[in-house]
């Protein structure tokens, strides 16, 4: 299982990230440990948590796609320590964590130029940009670039759990893929990103960000998440996608609850399916039922409708904060419980 060590870190961190921010919102003074507490736990998830996350699947998921050994297989374990040292020396900066980025990068460049896979080129860019974005402290770009990694990866996750659940030979019987269609989809997110991060006031972003959330409906309803309601986990990674079309919405709409929709619901919920749909394909029961994985998607369902609701509570927004804090927590809690021995361990 070569994604355990960075799983086991995402679920530790997803509970110390937050965790370590619930003081604040209590109104105890925490500047002698935290620097920037308000801001830290953003940071601490789009530089820390969810890379870890994209390590340990993309290690997993790389020698698939390319169709060819892993290239630099020696050199992956090195991302832990560094990872860890991020952690460790600075863990309220951003550019702590851009040198375990940009060796994540690298790993990944290499693997697909050694297999001139062109298709997973646009993998190890956003990966790239994102070293880029950490060594910048640029919080939003991050947060842009980790959308298209869920929009890129999350759109071949979907249709191939939903087709392996529903004993479909692949993706292709599940439903028609227009190259097209996907192009448009991923230009029209990209502008609406685009201006999110430049002009996320004005009509013009408003109007594309209306676009971007039409297309990314579209294309999540023709991977028939309706079909797999007796799989929460695989339902889950359609829950979870759901998120980056709400988000574009919420520009539109209520732009305080867009961040939140995309970290939380879009990232938050994908990292912990991708992770738990991994783990159970390797110890050889993919579809299991298990009412706390299922409790652990429950309440980070719950974390990000409570979150949203705190960015446009007012004065009662702090209570708010503090129940989405509590949920997200305790899905943590959850996953540790169900996957922590067998990622210690390494065997069911």
């Amino acid at each position: 299982m070569p994604f355990r060590p960075f799983f086991l870190l995402t679920a530790l961190d997803a509970l110390l990230a937050v965790g370590l921010w619930v003081p604040a919102l209590l109104g105890w003074d925490v500047s002698g440990v935290i620097a920037d507490p308000t801001g830290w736990h953003g940071r601490a998830l789009l530089f820390g948590t969810l890379p870890a996350m994209m390590a340990g699947f993309l290690r997993t998921a790389l020698p698939r796609w390319t169709g060819r050994p892993l290239v630099g297989a020696r050199l992956w374990p090195f991302l832990v320590p560094l990872w860890l040292s991020g952690r460790a020396l600075s863990p309220w900066v951003a550019a702590a964590h851009a040198p375990f980025l940009a060796a994540l990068a690298l790993l990944v460049t290499a693997q697909i130029a050694a297999a001139r896979d062109r298709r997973n080129a646009v993998v190890a860019a956003l990966v790239g940009a994102l070293a880029g974005a950490a060594l910048c402290d640029a919080v939003p770009s991050a947060l842009a670039l980790s959308l298209g990694l869920v929009m890129v990866l999350g759109g071949r996750i979907a249709p191939s759990l939903t087709a392996t659940h529903l004993g479909l030979s692949g993706k292709a019987a599940l439903f028609t893929e227009r190259p097209w269609f996907e192009r448009a989809a991923a230009l029209a997110a990209a502008c609406a990103l685009a201006g999110w991060l430049s002009e996320p006031g004005s009509g013009t972003t408003a109007a594309a960000s209306l676009l971007a959330a039409l297309m990314q409906t579209v294309r999540l309803l023709q991977w028939r998440g309706w079909r797999t309601l007796d799989r929460p986990s695989v339902l889950a990674v359609h829950a979870a996608y759901a998120g980056v079309p709400l988000g574009f919405a919420a520009v539109a709409a209520a732009p305080g609850m867009a961040v939140h929709l995309w970290t939380v619901g879009a990232l938050g919920l994908m990292g912990f399916a991708v992770m738990s749909s991994m783990i159970r394909k390797h110890a050889g029961n993919a579809f299991a039922r298990s009412a706390v994985v299922t409790g652990c998607y429950a309440l980070i369902g719950l974390a990000v409708a409570v979150r949203a609701v705190a960015a446009v509570a007012g004065e009662d927004g702090s209570r708010w904060l503090l129940a989405a804090a509590g949920a997200w927590s305790a899905a943590a809690v959850l996953f540790l419980a169900a996957f922590g021995r067998l990622l210690l361990r390494g065997r069911p």
